[in-house]
């Protein structure tokens, strides 16, 4: 644990950020790592990945987020900071429904509990409990949590993107043979993993979730990242950096004004494809599904992160081929398939021991 600083980046990181930023001017590429200026500057208010699933036990609901990719052998998370779950009542970021909040105090994580889905930036809301890091804990509400070091649950081939959206935006060519190496970038990686067990009986039943970073910077509170739906700005928002920046820093109420860069990629790769015949209808589906960026769950069911479905997304999900898959109008692959991190129990990651 750390207070919110610049650290020096090693090795690996230094190699995940060429991938993200791309040599020579390469698109962006890489999960949710290094978005914006302050997540390259404060990595441990990177927001890398987002999940909502069905918990091992009966009648909870799970919710987890990565954040930091410069994690080592500890977690580390960054003080005078918030990390929040947003989970609104169905599309709506209005009625109902909760967030929850997690800031770091010394040695412990502090967890918070406001209502509505759309909080101010830095709220924290109501303390409802305190945990160690690296240990489970159970609160009088019936709240689980667990944080720690992990070994990264993404599944994805970074190399195949960036020769794939290279040719794609600077060549104007479709060239999915990028991919055949299968490289897993991701399963030497680590995360510091926030993970909280909630009972369903707290959420409504179709709920709509999104995560965010926010940190206190000179004298405001600022939104380091948000993340929900995977590579939306790395692979659907890859050519418009401009769009990336807005996404990254406001909420989902802003989103549909950044359809027509979706659309306009999705319509790209289609037409280039030449498998679809409703090109403009498809691509605006898209945009549509995706924005606003939140991932929809029916509280109780069985989760399901797929090109035919989305339901929550389990961390064992291959969410990098569904995206593809919906990218491209039909179903393809990255040909990365390491899920052999995936436990089906609480923690559901594979701690750092």
């Amino acid at each position: 644990m750390s207070n919110s600083r610049k650290i020096p980046l090693s090795k690996a990181t230094l190699a995940l950020l060429a991938l993200t930023f791309g040599l020579n001017s390469a698109p962006v590429v890489a999960s949710h790592h290094f978005e914006s200026k302050l997540a390259q500057q404060y990595p441990q208010f990177d927001l890398t990945d987002m999940f909502v699933f069905d918990s091992q036990r009966q009648g909870y609901t799970a919710f987890m987020m990565d954040v930091n990719p410069t994690t080592k052998d500890r977690a580390d998370f960054g003080e005078n900071g918030v990390y929040s779950f947003h989970i609104a009542n169905g599309n709506s970021l209005s009625a109902g429904g909760i967030t929850i909040t997690v800031n770091l105090q010394g040695e412990q994580l502090v967890f918070g509990l406001a209502d509505g889905a759309n909080q101010a930036i830095g709220m924290k809301g109501k303390e409802f409990g305190r945990a160690a890091i690296g240990k489970a804990s159970k609160f009088k509400n019936g709240i689980k949590v667990w944080s720690g070091a992990a070994h990264d649950p993404f599944v994805g081939n970074s190399e195949g993107i960036i020769g794939f959206l290279t040719t794609l935006i600077g060549e104007g060519k479709l060239e999915l043979s990028k991919f055949s190496k299968g490289v897993d970038l991701f399963k030497d990686f680590r995360s510091s993993i926030i993970l909280i067990e909630v009972p369903n009986k707290m959420l409504p039943k179709n709920i709509q979730v999104y995560a965010t970073s926010a940190m206190y910077n000179v004298d405001q509170w600022v939104q380091v990242n948000r993340v929900a739906n995977p590579l939306v700005t790395h692979l659907f928002l890859a050519n418009n950096k401009m769009e990336v920046s807005e996404h990254v820093h406001h909420r989902p109420d802003s989103d549909a004004s950044r359809r027509y860069a979706i659309s306009g990629m999705v319509l790209r790769a289609v037409a280039l494809d030449g498998k679809r015949k409703d090109l403009v209808e498809y691509s605006d589906s898209v945009a549509e599904q995706l924005l606003p960026d939140m991932i929809s769950y029916t509280v109780g069911s069985r989760a399901e992160y797929s090109y035919s479905n989305i339901n929550g997304r389990k961390p064992s999900d291959d969410a990098m081929d569904a995206v593809l898959s919906l990218f491209m109008g039909r179903k393809v692959t990255d040909h990365a398939n390491t899920f052999n991190r995936h436990p089906n129990k609480f923690p559901y990651v594979v701690p750092v021991k």
